[in-house]
C-alpha cells in the first residue's frame, strides 16, 4: 500500500499583505510562508498539517507584464509547451482570483506518478522546488502531476515536514478551525475524473470506494459535484468548534466559499 494524505488547498490573491488582513479578520492565524521566483504565500495551518496556502504574485517590475502575459493568453500559451509540472502551475495567474488548486501529499513520488499511470493518463516531468521562509529556513519538496487539471498535484517533501509545514501556537486559530474537513471539486466530467481517482486508489491501496464521487483521504472527504454556477475550482468545508454551520465573507476570502461546520 502507498500511504498519501490530503496537503492543501490553494486560493489565489491579488495582494497578500491585504489577504493576510482579511483572512485574520475572519478568525485565522496567518503564517508567512516565504517567497517562490514570482510569487509570495502564506499559510493558514491547521494541527493535523492540512492547510490553505495564500498565494500571490510579489510585488517587483515584473509583476505588471505577468499580469498582461496572463491576459492576452501569452502564459497559457507557454504552458502549453512545457513537458513537466509547470504547464500546470504556470496556469495558477490565469485564473480569476479565488480558489484555484488542491493537492496530496505523498511519500514516494514515484510510485504515485506509476500509479496514476494506470488511469491510462498523460503523466507531466517532476520539478524540484523550494521556498525560503523569513527565518531563512529552505523548505524543498518535489511536485507532480498527470495531465489533467481536474485531478490533484502530487507532492513529496525533500526536507523535513516541519520545516513546510510546521506545528505550534499558529494553529489555534481564533474562529476555532480545526481543519479541512471537506473539500468540493467541480470538474468539468465528475464521472470521469471519480473513476480516475478511484483508478489510483485501486492501484495504490487495492481499495476502490462504491461512490467514487466522495473519496476519504485522512480526515479529509473529496467530493466531485458538477456545480455549473461554482465560483473557483473547489469549494472548502473546515471542522470547527462551534455549533453552527457559518460561510466567511467571499470579500475576505478571495470570492473562495469555505463554510465553518461544527466538529461532530
Amino acid at each position: 500500500m502507498m500511504p498519501f494524505h490530503f496537503d492543501h488547498a490553494v486560493i489565489f490573491v491579488p495582494d497578500l499583505n491585504k489577504a493576510i488582513k482579511k483572512f485574520c479578520d475572519l478568525g485565522f492565524v496567518v503564517t508567512q510562508g516565504g517567497e517562490h521566483e514570482y510569487t509570495c504565500n502564506a499559510l493558514i495551518i491547521f494541527d493535523d498539517r492540512t492547510f490553505i496556502e495564500i498565494l500571490a504574485l510579489k510585488t517587483s517590475w515584473s509583476r505588471p507584464l505577468l499580469k498582461i502575459a496572463a491576459k492576452i493568453g501569452l502564459i497559457n500559451h507557454l504552458a502549453n509547451n512545457k513537458p513537466d509540472v509547470s504547464w500546470r502551475l504556470m496556469r495558477w495567474i490565469t485564473k480569476k482570483y479565488g480558489a484555484i488548486d488542491w493537492c496530496i501529499r505523498v511519500e514516494n513520488m514515484q510510485a504515485a506518478l506509476d500509479c496514476f499511470k494506470s488511469t491510462k493518463l498523460t503523466m507531466l516531468d517532476t520539478m524540484n522546488y523550494q521556498r525560503r521562509r523569513p527565518d531563512g529556513e529552505i523548505a524543498q519538496w518535489l511536485l507532480g502531476s498527470a495531465k489533467d487539471l481536474d485531478l490533484p498535484f502530487l507532492i513529496q517533501d525533500k526536507t523535513l515536514i516541519d520545516i513546510r509545514i510546521p506545528l505550534g501556537s499558529h494553529t489555534q486559530h481564533p474562529n476555532g478551525a480545526l481543519g479541512i474537513k471537506k473539500i468540493i471539486i467541480a470538474p468539468t466530467d465528475p464521472v470521469r475524473t471519480a473513476n480516475a481517482f478511484n483508478n489510483f486508489l485501486i492501484a495504490a491501496q487495492s481499495a476502490s470506494y462504491p461512490t467514487p464521487q466522495s473519496i476519504v483521504i485522512g480526515a479529509t472527504t473529496v467530493c466531485m459535484e458538477h456545480q455549473p454556477n461554482a465560483r473557483g475550482k473547489f469549494s472548502l468545508e473546515l471542522s470547527y468548534s462551534g455549533n453552527d454551520r457559518k460561510h466567511l465573507d467571499t470579500n475576505k476570502t478571495c470570492g473562495a466559499n469555505i463554510w465553518l461546520t461544527p466538529n461532530i
